[in-house]
């Protein structure tokens, strides 16, 4: 866990999250282990694969895998 986030395991969590449009924070694990933010926006659509986050600065999308990505919300 993330301090002073909570993490999104369920879909029913990546759901109430994009229904919502909270903005959700992108995390990715660097090669020490050590987790770092990646980006921070909002779900536009998610699989049991991968979620697409819409970007907040910029605009874009980006698909996540959810395999290699924790997707969290602040708290």
């Amino acid at each position: 866990m993330i301090y002073g986030t909570k993490l999104l395991d369920h879909d029913t969590e990546m759901f109430a999250a994009a229904l919502s449009k909270t903005p959700v924070l992108v995390w990715s694990m660097d090669p020490l282990g050590v987790y770092y933010q990646v980006n921070v926006g909002t779900i536009l659509k998610y699989t049991a694969d991968e979620v697409q986050i819409l970007h907040e600065d910029n605009g874009l999308t980006t698909w996540y895998s959810r395999e290699t990505s924790e997707f969290s919300i602040r708290f």
